[in-house]
C-alpha cells in the first residue's frame, strides 16, 4: 500500500471522527447550560478550553460569547478544529483515496459538505444549529457505518481504524479534563447542587451515558464515571478500549514493533491509573500527560509508514 495513501485514510478517519465529536459536544454542551443557571464555572468559554484553543480565539476574538464562540467552533477556517475544517477535509481525503473507498462515501462526503455549506449562515440561531448538529452526526455515522459494511479487511482499514481510535482517546482525554472542574473541593456550591445533570452530560458527550448504566448499575457518579470512560475493557468510547484496539489494528501492519510499543506503554501508564481516587488538580495533569503521549504516537506512525524514508522530518497534515 503506498505511503501517501495510508496517511489520507488515516487522517479521513481522524478528521471524521474529530467532526462528530466536535458537534456532539456542542450540542449537549448547548442543552447543558440551557439548564444550568447563568452564574457557574462551566460557561460557553469552557468549550475553548477543551479544545485548548484559548491563544487562537484570542487572536481572532474580542469577547468570549456564545455567538463568536460558536462561530469559531463551527464555521471558522482559521480554527484547525472547527467542524467546518474537519469537514473539509473529512471531503478532501475522501476526494484524493477513492481508489481504495466504497463509492458511496464520496456521496456521503460531499451530503455533508452541501450541509456545512448551506447551514453556515444560521448557526447563530440555537435552534437552527441543534438541527444542524444532529444532522451532521448522522451524515457522520452514516459513513462510519458505510466504510465498517463494505471495506475489506485490508491495510486501508487498519489505518482507519487507527486513525479513528487515536483520535477518539484524544477527544475522551480533552473532555475528561472538565473533571478537575467537577472534582475540585473548591467548586462553588452551585456546581456541586447540579453534579448528577454534569456528570450525565459529559457521559452524553462521548455516547456514553446508555453504556455506563447498562454494564455500572449504579447512579452515574463521579469517581465511578471516571473509571469508565478511562478503563473500561468493552465500551468502544474508553481510553483504554481505544489505546488496546490501536495496538491490535498496527500488529497487522509491516514493521509494528515501535508503534505498537509506544502504544502499548501508553494503554499501561493509563490502566494503572486509578483516575477515581486521584486528586482533582492531577487529572489535568494526566490528561494533559496522555494528550502529549499520542502526540509522540502520531510522529512514530508517520515516521513508521507514511514517511519511512525521512526520519519523521516531513510533518503529515497536522493535529
Amino acid at each position: 500500500m503506498l505511503s501517501r495513501v495510508a496517511e489520507r485514510v488515516y487522517w479521513m478517519a481522524r478528521y471524521l471522527e474529530r467532526a462528530e465529536k466536535t458537534a456532539r459536544l456542542i450540542n449537549v454542551h448547548t442543552a447543558l447550560l440551557m439548564d444550568l443557571p447563568g452564574r457557574m464555572e462551566i460557561n460557553w468559554f469552557t468549550l475553548i478550553r477543551l479544545f485548548n484553543a484559548e491563544k487562537v480565539f484570542s487572536e481572532h476574538y474580542e469577547r468570549g460569547n456564545e455567538a463568536n464562540i460558536m462561530q469559531f467552533l463551527i464555521a471558522d477556517t482559521n480554527n484547525p478544529s472547527s467542524l467546518a475544517t474537519s469537514l473539509a477535509n473529512v471531503r478532501e481525503n475522501v476526494r484524493t483515496s477513492l481508489d481504495v473507498l466504497p463509492e458511496e462515501i464520496w456521496e456521503q462526503a460531499n451530503q455533508i459538505h452541501l450541509l456545512m455549506t448551506n447551514s453556515l449562515p444560521r448557526i447563530s440561531d440555537r435552534y437552527s444549529r441543534q438541527i444542524f448538529l444532529r444532522e451532521v452526526m448522522k451524515h457522520c455515522q452514516c459513513i462510519r457505518g458505510a466504510l465498517d459494511s463494505n471495506m475489506s479487511r485490508d491495510h486501508s482499514f487498519d489505518f482507519m481504524q487507527i486513525g479513528k481510535h487515536l483520535e477518539r482517546t484524544d477527544m475522551t482525554s480533552r473532555i475528561l479534563e472538565m473533571t478537575s472542574l467537577l472534582l475540585s473541593d473548591d467548586r462553588s456550591d452551585t456546581l456541586r447542587k447540579y453534579d448528577g445533570i454534569l456528570w450525565t452530560n459529559l457521559l452524553q458527550a462521548l455516547s456514553a451515558r446508555q453504556m455506563y448504566l447498562q454494564h455500572i448499575h449504579s447512579r452515574v457518579e463521579g469517581q465511578r464515571v471516571m473509571r469508565f470512560l478511562m478503563n473500561d475493557n468493552v465500551f468502544p468510547g474508553s481510553v483504554g478500549y481505544s489505546l488496546a484496539a490501536m495496538g491490535r489494528r498496527m500488529r497487522y501492519l509491516p514493521d509494528p514493533e515501535m508503534p505498537t510499543a509506544m502504544a502499548q506503554r501508553v494503554l499501561e501508564h493509563s490502566q494503572a491509573q486509578d483516575v477515581g481516587a486521584i486528586p482533582a488538580e492531577q487529572v489535568h495533569t494526566l490528561m494533559d500527560y496522555l494528550q502529549s503521549e499520542l502526540g509522540m504516537l502520531h510522529t512514530e506512525i508517520a515516521k513508521t509508514w507514511f514517511y519511512p524514508d525521512r526520519n519523521g522530518q516531513q510533518q503529515s497534515q497536522g493535529l
